[in-house]
């Protein structure tokens, strides 16, 4: 299961780490988990698993930059996440981080979110800004995600003791979390 999934050209990868670094705590503190290109491995189907971690995503982080807009990625991977928020209404957060794009944009995300703007784009700020912009979107994400919760287990559970040096083994049944009421 993925919650929060970052669309980006792997050109911006300093960008998608920066992001990451930022979430950490996060993602700790609600049981989270983050998916980004660089998680990916060799042998998995790339397109069935980009499809995946979209639709399972409640909040989509979208870096909009030259990289991205010059790649595939608007044709295939933006139109899965622009079709996945509307029948599912998960969060799509835009990053602007290059100013040379305004025009070549897709209609399909203006709409959206964004974090930068096209006349001050993430990437032409200085340091301290990127950081609060940053720290910002961080905030934002953890407005629309929700924690995980715990597992409790309804299952059989394999118990034993040591009695004069001999072992005992016996099964008990875990009990539901509504049997304690």
């Amino acid at each position: 299961m993925i919650d929060i999934f970052i669309s980006s050209s792997i050109k911006d990868i300093e960008w998608v780490k920066r992001i990451q670094e930022h979430l950490e705590p996060l993602l700790r503190k609600k049981n989270l988990s983050l998916w980004s290109y660089d998680f990916l491995y060799p042998g998995v189907d790339i397109q069935e698993t980009i499809k995946r971690a979209i639709e399972e995503s409640q909040a989509i982080i979208v870096l909009i930059s030259s990289n991205y807009l010059n790649s595939q990625l608007p044709e295939v991977e933006l139109s899965q996440i622009v079709k996945t928020h509307k029948k599912d209404k998960n969060k799509i957060f835009l990053i602007i981080i290059s100013s040379d794009i305004s025009s070549s944009v897709p209609t399909l995300i203006k709409d959206f979110q964004s974090v930068g703007s096209f006349s001050e784009p993430l990437g032409q700020l200085s340091e301290q800004k990127q950081e609060k912009a940053l720290t910002k979107l961080t905030e934002l994400i953890d407005h629309c995600v929700s924690a995980k919760s715990k597992k409790v287990y309804n299952d059989v559970a394999n118990i034993g003791n040591v009695v004069n040096n001999i072992f005992i083994q016996g099964n008990i049944k875990l009990g539901n979390k509504n049997d304690h009421k």
